[in-house]
């Protein structure tokens, strides 16, 4: 239950976060392409990667710290990194 709740928590935190940095990307950008997804997939992607790095060699967190980062934020923050992260 710990898992789920850290999650949710987190998936609230980066759709949020999604919704916001995407929106603020179109209006400064315009929305004739879609600038803030393709800004938010990118972040997110490298974020994922940076953070799975550290977790696997340096930085120990519990497995409820690892769902809320990854799954949680990240994943809520864009589904692609979360995508490209079980494809690697």
């Amino acid at each position: 239950m710990r898992i789920i709740l850290a999650v949710a928590f987190g998936g609230a935190i980066g759709a949020t976060a999604r919704y916001l940095m995407a929106g603020q990307i179109g209006r400064w950008f315009g929305t004739s392409f879609p600038w803030g997804t393709l800004l938010v997939n990118v972040l997110g992607c490298l974020i994922m990667g940076l953070l799975v790095e550290a977790m696997a060699l340096k930085w120990s967190v519990t497995p409820a710290m690892r769902a809320f980062l990854t799954v949680g934020i990240l994943g809520g923050f864009t589904t692609f990194s979360s995508f490209a992260l079980q494809t690697a």
